[in-house]
């Protein structure tokens, strides 16, 4: 058998065309890990702004959704589709939707940290005022435009989420069912995420907003 000879004109550029292709492929697939690296710290979603902080051209998701590797969830957010959803995928993708700049708080924090039987009709985000989340999708979250101290803000299950202290107070001042915010205060201080002052501080926090104590409140709605 004869050996395959690359010599001539045609061949040399055969095998430019060969090796072009190869590092594009390469360049592609380092796109992409990165990408998937990003999206398995976020519940599987990434941003037209995370690609931004990766170096990444951003119409690079757009070719990856028209490809298939990528599900667009919202405008300028995107999902891995082989990465699992998890228990909380709807908040994963409101934060997604603020930019990965909204923390869940107020009844959604509440429903987050196990504290109480709530069920918010829409997704609590809050977001700094200098944030404009992206109007399509809104509606499905109730945004409050606010700055919040790091010391407000926590992470559960790697979302970011209000302390149990800041959401309780911002549950007061929403109107939360005051004896479902009574149980989660009880709750929490058994369970060490308030300490006994602050849980007191904040029983007399709803007292003060003119909310009736456990027991009188279960005496009025029985």
């Amino acid at each position: 058998m004869s050996a395959v000879s690359f010599s001539g004109v045609g061949s040399n550029r055969r095998w430019r065309c060969a090796l072009t292709y190869l590092a594009d492929t390469i360049a592609h697939m380092r796109v992409w890990d990165r990408v998937i690296e990003r999206a398995a710290e976020q519940h599987g979603y990434v941003t037209t702004r995370d690609a931004r902080e990766l170096d990444i051209d951003p119409t690079q998701l757009r070719l990856m959704a028209a490809r298939g590797r990528l599900e667009r969830a919202g405008r300028g957010v995107y999902r891995v589709p082989m990465l699992p959803r998890g228990e909380h995928d709807d908040l994963a993708a409101a934060v997604a939707w603020a930019s990965g700049r909204g923390v869940v708080s107020h009844e959604s924090a509440l429903q987050l940290h196990g504290l109480a039987d709530v069920n918010p009709s829409r997704i609590h985000l809050t977001v700094p005022r200098a944030n404009h989340p992206r109007a399509a999708g809104g509606e499905m979250y109730r945004t409050h435009r606010r700055e919040l101290t790091a010391s407000d803000v926590t992470q559960v299950d790697t979302l970011p989420v209000t302390t149990v202290a800041r959401t309780i107070r911002d549950c007061i001042v929403t109107g939360t069912d005051p004896y479902q915010l009574r149980l989660a205060i009880d709750q929490a201080e058994r369970e060490g995420t308030l300490r006994r002052r602050t849980a007191a501080e904040l029983r007399t926090e709803l007292d003060a907003a003119g909310v009736l104590p456990s027991t009188q409140t279960r005496q009025a709605s029985a």
